[in-house]
């Protein structure tokens, strides 16, 4: 009987200390916890760091609520329809309500922002710039988040109680990290990647930002839908290939390289052609990262990432402004210092190379030659023959029907026979008129086969016409001989 008595004194002892070291989390030694977690997360997901841990604290009592003890549910997310992972009862705004279970918390943080992300009535949050943190606290009352009418007052109270703002800041790059405000942990030691992020590594291909560097998984991974694998700086592209069976030069168009050199610096390597969009709607820069990192770290092609925030090549984004990763934006965002900024007048126009602007020119060029007056100086005679033409432009203009050679002269093509039938009527004569003599253009003839008809230079032709060009129409009554 004593024994059973000793055996029930000692249980009581051990749960009641138990209780007394679960009550025992103060909030600062929560935020010196779970800090590093809110800013990975702002960076992955765009969900302000301090509206995070302002939530947690809020959710858990500081990390001390029963939820939170029993199921590493920091947010109060409740069940839904689209969870299907464990679950537990809890009472809540109803007896016996379903709410989540994580392994970890580093998986509450995770699911708290993709839960954000993947509801509609929340889309409207990440509208708000990253630091606006008033703004998300009076949004998610508005969006339902919290049936408590002082959600919004609550939230805010305890970003400024604790200066919690300044874990944003570090985030978005407007703040370095050994700025931070030091919190008493020697109870708590910070969480890290290494300590809680294994068992959660897999469970979600959502990356909506630069995750924290060395925190990628190990071997192929997915950002965005795309395969990709993490390599250090000096890690040999060609031997990357050749693991992943696949040709350089890919590998290379895929990062959107300008060569195969080894990476001056850790980075991500995609094996897959990325998307032309990033699966959320905006960016926020940190500090330093170019357009080439957000454009890896999204997951989404360098030359659409520029196209649609209205950016050209060689201009980098400031710190902190969001980059539209689906859709367009409005406007460019606001320029690093000492980017290169193209002007207008700068960008030249695309060259045209269609087939039709380069058979006008070598048009203009024959008809150069065969004018005489206006004939360009030869070149090398081992670069073109003795009538002065560029062998490479007789035969593109053979190859488009508009001269024909004969011995080692060349002439511009005159109404060649046609394997068509005969014209019903006739071809007119020429008109001759009080010393003067006209042509009437009949189909099929062209300027420089009038010319060479009546022993004259295109030129000629051209000046008693008044013509332009080359253009002459069906007919049309030419002056060919005064």
């Amino acid at each position: 009987m004593q024994v059973r008595k000793f055996l029930l004194v000692v249980s009581f002892l051990i749960g009641f200390v138990s209780v007394l070291q679960a009550q025992s989390m103060t909030t600062p030694q929560y935020i010196a916890t779970y800090k590093n977690l809110a800013i990975e997360e702002m960076r992955r997901s765009g969900v302000p760091a301090a509206i995070k841990l302002a939530q947690g604290i809020i959710e858990t009592q500081s990390g001390n609520g029963t939820l939170c003890l029993q199921s590493n549910n920091h947010f109060g997310i409740k069940c839904k329809n689209t969870w299907t992972g464990k679950t537990i009862k809890y009472d809540d705004d109803a007896a016996q309500e379903c709410f989540r279970v994580y392994e970890t918390a580093r998986d509450s943080y995770r699911d708290h922002s993709d839960f954000l992300h993947n509801n509609p009535r929340y889309a409207f949050l990440f509208q708000f710039d990253g630091d606006d943190y008033k703004s998300w606290a009076f949004g998610l009352k508005q969006a339902g988040y919290a049936t408590n009418k002082t959600y919004p007052q609550q939230l805010i109270k305890v970003i400024e109680d604790y200066n919690l703002q300044q874990y944003t800041m570090i985030a978005m790059g407007k703040a370095a990290p050994g700025s931070a405000t030091e919190i008493d942990n020697t109870l708590y030691a910070e969480v890290t990647p290494k300590q809680e992020g294994k068992a959660s590594s897999g469970k979600s291909n959502h990356n909506y930002n630069k995750p924290v560097a060395g925190n990628y998984p190990k071997g192929i991974f997915e950002i965005n839908g795309r395969k990709a694998v993490y390599v250090k700086a000096g890690t040999s592209l060609i031997q990357v290939a050749d693991q992943r069976n696949m040709r350089l030069r890919k590998l290379v168009r895929f990062n959107d390289l300008e060569n195969d050199n080894p990476p001056a610096k850790d980075m991500i390597i995609f094996l897959q052609k990325k998307s032309k969009r990033g699966n959320k709607e905006f960016h926020p820069v940190a500090n330093g990262e170019t357009m080439h990192d957000v454009a890896q770290a999204e997951g989404v092609q360098l030359r659409w990432l520029r196209r649609r925030n209205k950016m050209n090549e060689g201009e980098e984004p400031a710190a902190g402004q969001r980059l539209t990763l689906d859709g367009f934006a409005n406007s460019a965002p606001r320029l690093a210092k000492n980017t290169r900024v193209l002007k207008e007048e700068d960008q030249e126009p695309p060259e045209d190379f269609s087939p039709r602007k380069a058979l006008e020119g070598m048009k203009e060029e024959v008809a150069k030659n065969v004018s005489g007056p206006t004939a360009v100086p030869e070149t090398k005679p081992a670069q073109q023959p003795k009538g002065g033409i560029p062998v490479a432009m007789i035969e593109d203009l053979k190859k488009a029907g508009e001269v024909t050679t004969s011995g080692s002269t060349t002439t511009p093509k005159a109404s060649m026979p046609q394997p068509a039938p005969a014209p019903a009527t006739p071809k007119p004569a020429p008109v001759q008129k009080a010393g003067a003599q006209y042509h009437d253009v009949q189909p099929k003839e062209t300027l420089y086969g009038i010319a060479k008809m009546y022993n004259k230079s295109v030129t000629q032709i051209q000046e008693w016409n008044n013509l332009q060009g080359f253009d002459i129409k069906i007919g049309q009554r030419l002056l060919v001989n005064k």
